[in-house]
């Protein structure tokens, strides 16, 4: 008999917008069953759809280095005019991408957009997986670990157990009630003011969605994300976070 798999448990906090924000990048994906023709033509008629909120076209490939061989696949950018929002296009995927993330409602706005834009194109009923992912940047503005994000995710971190560490990434995979999740967090550079920073990377995703059933999951997604996140951090990354003001979004 195989057990059910427990699920992600994180407390219940109340949404709100604060005045600053961590994200360093936002973005969302939906699968489809591969569509042959763009793996060897590009995608014109989306490129005409876009043209407007995206008017930067950047035809390209992705390269995917494995053991013994590199794979090679279409893939083209739709940039917006001040390049900070992109439109990833391959043959079985669309994604949105910011780098300029302000609020959920924005965020999902031009989602909207851009599902509306592409969906004949697209021509499918359901999404072979659909994922929506934050990467929060935090800085450590005193160069104390400690406070920064939850001491007891890091305690070797914060008690000096390795030394000087230049790198260090971790990564926690499970279950959550609408679908499942990646966590990966862990300290990866420094800002151009020289603070350290430590990345929380949080990817909740699923798998066989239909159409009508995207918009909610995402925000169910974004919801779980900032409980996720609330838990994350510590003191001082709350602290520099700003003001509250209740809400219903994660920002």
């Amino acid at each position: 008999m195989v057990e059910s798999p427990t699920i992600l448990t994180l407390p219940d906090v109340e949404a709100v917008v604060f005045e600053r924000n961590f994200i360093q990048t936002a973005v969302c994906e939906l699968r489809f069953p591969t569509l042959v023709e763009f793996e060897t033509q590009p995608p014109t008629l989306l490129q005409k759809a876009l043209r407007k909120d995206y008017p930067y076209y950047e035809p390209g490939q992705a390269v995917t280095v494995r053991p013994e061989t590199v794979d090679r696949e279409a893939r083209y950018l739709f940039k917006s005019r001040k390049k900070d929002w992109t439109v990833s296009f391959k043959s079985y995927a669309i994604a949105l991408e910011t780098s300029r993330y302000t609020s959920f409602e924005e965020f999902l706005m031009r989602f909207r957009r851009l599902l509306e834009k592409s969906q004949s194109l697209l021509d499918t009923d359901f999404f072979t997986r659909i994922g929506l992912r934050y990467v929060d940047a935090i800085p450590i503005e005193d160069d104390n670990l400690s406070g920064w994000v939850r001491d007891d995710l890091v305690p070797p971190l914060i008690k000096g157990v390795y030394g000087t560490v230049d790198q260090c990434i971790q990564e926690v995979r499970g279950f959550t009630e609408v679908g499942r999740y990646t966590f990966k967090h862990g300290t990866l550079a420094k800002t151009q003011d020289g603070f350290k920073i430590y990345n929380l990377d949080f990817d909740f995703y699923e798998e066989n969605v239909q159409l009508d059933g995207v918009i909610p999951l995402l925000e169910q997604f974004n919801q779980l994300s900032f409980r996720f996140f609330h838990w994350a951090i510590g003191p001082k990354a709350l602290e520099r976070l700003g003001q509250e003001t209740v809400t219903h979004v994660r920002k």
